[in-house]
C-alpha cells in the first residue's frame, strides 16, 4: 500500500497520539535518567505518598487536565512540564507524519512510516536532551549515544548519505570537545561547553549531516545570545560562575530540610507528582527542591546558561526547514 491510500487525518490522528504517548515515556527518562534511575522499574508511582499510578491516570495530556495539575492520590501538584512534554512530543510526531508520510503519498507505506519512527525517535532524544539540561545541566549518555548509534545505522532506510552522517557525527562531536572542552579548559582554566553537548551534536550529525551540524551550531549560538540578552535585560539571566547548588544531608534528615522550606501558604513547594511518574519543582528561584527517594536537598540558585536545548532547536530547524532557510541565505550572498 501508499502512502496516498491512507485518510490524511487518520494519520494525523495517529501521529500525535502516538507521539504524546511517548512523550509520557519522555516524562520518565526526564525524571529518572539524571538520577541514574532505571525507566522501567520501579513501576510508576507518586512520590509525595508512594501510590502506584495505575494505566488510566497515564492517558496523556488529558489526565494532567482532568486532574487539574494534581495527583489523584494525594492531590499533589504537578509540574506543567510533563504536559508541555506530552504536547511537544505529539506536535512532532504529528509535524514529522505530515512532512514524511502526508507529502510523499507516492511512497510505500510502509517505508514512509518508518522514516516518521526513526526521526521521531530523534526527536524524542532532543526532547529528553533539552529538558534535562535545563533541570540538571547535563545531558545523560543513555539520551545522546543511543541517538547517534541509530542514526548511523539507519542510514540505509533513510535513505541518505552514509559519508555525510559520519563526517557529520565526527564533526560535531570533535568541534565541541577539542575546542570548547579540552582547548578551551586548558587556555582558560575551565570548560567552555560539556562533554554532553559534545555528545549531543554527535547524535545530530549522525541524522542530520554536516550540514546540518553546523547550521544547528551556528542557529543555536544566535539564539541561545539571544536568549541570554533577553535574560539579562529582564533581570532574569543566570551568572556564568556559579551552578545548582546540591547539598547533601543525612537521609532521616531530609525529610527535615525539606519541610523548613515551605512556602508561605503552608504548601510543599517541594513535592510534585505525575500522571506518568513523579518530579519535583521549587515554586521561587531560589527555592530548595527535595528529590524523592534520595537524601539530596537541592537549593537551585543562579545557573549557566545550557546550550543543548538550542542545539537540539537549530538540529528541529534543520529538519523542518533547512534546505530552505539555506537556500534564503545563499540568495541573500549572490
Amino acid at each position: 500500500m501508499l502512502a496516498e491510500d491512507f485518510s490524511p487525518w487518520f494519520v494525523r490522528g495517529c501521529a500525535f497520539f502516538f507521539g504524546a504517548l511517548w512523550g509520557s515515556f519522555f516524562n520518565v527518562a526526564i525524571y529518572r535518567w539524571p538520577r541514574d534511575m532505571s525507566v522501567v522499574a520501579p513501576p510508576s508511582h507518586c512520590p509525595a505518598c508512594g501510590a502506584p499510578v495505575p494505566w488510566y491516570r497515564n492517558v496523556p495530556i488529558v489526565a494532567y487536565l482532568t486532574q487539574r495539575g494534581r495527583a489523584a492520590c494525594c492531590g499533589a501538584k504537578m509540574t506543567a512540564r510533563y504536559l508541555l512534554v506530552e504536547l511537544l512530543a505529539g506536535v512532532l510526531c504529528l509535524a514529522l507524519a505530515e512532512r514524511l508520510f502526508v507529502a510523499h503519498g507516492s511512497l510505500e507505506a510502509s517505508t514512509a512510516a518508518i522514516h516518521v519512527l526513526l526521526y521521531f525517535a530523534f526527536c524524542g532524544a532532543l526532547i529528553v536532551a533539552t529538558f534535562t539540561d535545563l533541570e540538571w545541566m547535563m545531558i545523560p549518555d543513555e539520551v545522546t549515544l543511543p541517538a547517534a548509534a541509530l542514526g548511523l545505522v539507519s542510514v540505509e532506510w533513510r535513505n541518505v548519505d552514509a559519508v555525510s552522517m559520519a563526517v557529520g557525527a565526527g564533526t560535531g562531536f570533535l568541534l565541541v570537545q577539542l575546542v570548547f572542552v579540552w582547548s578551551y579548559e586548558r587556555l582558560m582554566g575551565r570548560r567552555g561547553m560539556g562533554e554532553g553537548d559534545a555528545k549531543l551534536l554527535l547524535a545530530i550529525g549522525a541524522f542530520v549531516g554536516w550540514k546540518g551540524v553546523l547550521f544547528s551550531v551556528a542557529a543555536g549560538s544566535l539564539q541561545g545570545v539571544a536568549a541570554a540578552v533577553v535574560g539579562f535585560l529582564t533581570g532574569r539571566g543566570h551568572s556564568p560562575e556559579l551552578r545548582e547548588l546540591v547539598v547533601r544531608v543525612p537521609e532521616n534528615s531530609a525529610s527535615k530540610v525539606a519541610a523548613a522550606c515551605d512556602d508561605a501558604d503552608g504548601e510543599r513547594a517541594a513535592f510534585v507528582a505525575s500522571d506518568s511518574d513523579a518530579d519535583a519543582e521549587a515554586d521561587a528561584e531560589a527555592e530548595p527542591e527535595r528529590e524523592s527517594g534520595s537524601d539530596a536537598v537541592v537549593a537551585r540558585g543562579p545557573l549557566k546558561l545550557p546550550f543543548g536545548p538550542f542545539l537540539a532547536l537549530g538540529a528541529l530547524e534543520w529538519i523542518f526547514f533547512g534546505e530552505e532557510l539555506l537556500a534564503w541565505y545563499l540568495a541573500l550572498l549572490e
